[in-house]
């Protein structure tokens, strides 16, 4: 009996676990199911069980082909209404937030619009985004959790195959460990990053805050990924240097390790697997702010053990992640069509503040 059998009861139960433990759905709740083509059937099965406990919406769009980029307009109209994205299109500000060149002001005028254009009862209470391709890092999210309030479980690149893993922890234990790293670096001044393929580098974290990804979205506006277990952090823009080193991709090995040379908070050389050198390349020449380091990340979910899936990798305990490209939904200042993570294997992490030293992670070993 595989994973996509609807018999199999194993993974019946987690979907309701995502409803139950995850979410915390009630009768008052009104859910939507967002997904990609890529991950329809993922969708599909996710709605037979939720429409069972809760009024469920279900809409399938086209793939955006890179994370951080903003979904397209049919995912805006399901979520906020067509008189919503009508007044959007009207005033220009639709094509704004598409190309990412959407201002202060023009964000708080989006917020107007939809303060005018929809109400309470019309909107969801809770989401769920499946997807090849993460719309995290968006204003869309931005709007649904920060200022409307929704509950947002992301799950990009999901596997069925997760059920069986990362998704069988105990978020409890989850919570904690997610919690205890986002406090220490909420209180450092920087961080440096070892590890014995080559990685050194040292980034700036004054005055930004920490997060805990615990897998728990019980409260207005939590927001977070499924499979859960991490605590990340958008380093100071330009002040992270030196350089971290690979052997994943985000959906593959790579052929050797790779290095990512980071000078004044950007990556400015690629070297080690063709593939991903060139795919760099080409990416930061059409998108200025691709080489932007815009996250350090610490794997907490003890179950998660895969390293072919950013999704599941990134949460792997004893492991840190950094990534390129946007911050801006989660405490940074740039904007990109793309936010990409990479994993950093047995890694040694130090925080600093002051001169006082917390390690977090030593040669892969979590110690806090």
């Amino acid at each position: 009996m595989g994973i996509w059998d609807w018999r199999d009861l194993e993974v019946r139960k987690a979907v309701r676990g995502i409803m139950n433990s995850n979410l915390c759905i009630s009768g008052e709740d009104q859910l939507l199911i967002l997904t990609d083509t890529f991950k329809e059937r993922v969708g599909e099965l996710i709605f037979a069980e939720a429409s069972r406990m809760v009024r469920t919406k279900h809409l399938t769009y086209g793939p955006t082909g890179e994370s951080g980029i903003e979904p397209p307009e049919p995912v805006w109209r399901v979520t906020f209404g067509d008189d919503f994205v009508r007044e959007m299109s009207r005033k220009g500000l639709l094509e704004k937030v598409m190309s990412k060149t959407v201002s202060e002001g023009d964000e708080e005028e989006i917020k107007e619009i939809l303060l005018e254009t929809t109400a309470p009862s019309g909107l969801p209470t809770a989401v769920i985004a499946v997807n090849r391709y993460s719309i995290s890092h968006t204003l869309f999210r931005k709007l649904c959790t920060e200022f409307l309030t929704m509950r947002f479980v992301s799950m990009p690149l999901f596997e069925g195959w997760m059920f069986h893993t990362s998704m069988q922890a105990d978020w409890k234990e989850v919570e904690k460990r997610s919690r205890a790293v986002a406090d220490v670096l909420t209180e450092a001044d920087s961080a440096l990053l070892t590890c014995p393929l080559g990685t050194e580098i040292e980034l700036g974290l004054v005055e930004r805050v920490g997060l805990a990804d615990t897998g728990r979205f019980c409260k207005p506006g939590d927001f977070g990924n499924l499979p859960a277990g991490e605590a990340f952090i958008a380093p100071l823009e330009g002040t992270s240097n030196g350089k971290f080193t690979t052997l994943w991709a985000p959906t593959r090995k790579l052929e050797s390790p790779t290095t990512f040379e980071v000078r004044e908070g950007r990556v400015v050389n690629v070297d080690g697997d063709r593939e991903l050198s060139s795919w760099f390349e080409n990416l930061s020449h059409r998108e200025e702010n691709a080489s932007n380091i815009a996250e350090l990340g610490v794997g907490t979910n003890d179950r998660a053990e895969r390293f072919d899936n950013i999704l599941e990798a990134e949460k792997i305990m004893g492991t840190c992640h950094i990534a390129i490209g946007d911050n801006s939904s989660f405490g940074g200042m740039t904007r990109a069509n793309v936010h990409v993570d990479f994993v950093i294997e047995n890694p040694t992490l130090i925080l600093k503040s002051g001169s006082r030293e917390t390690v977090i992670l030593e040669n892969g070993k979590f110690l806090l």
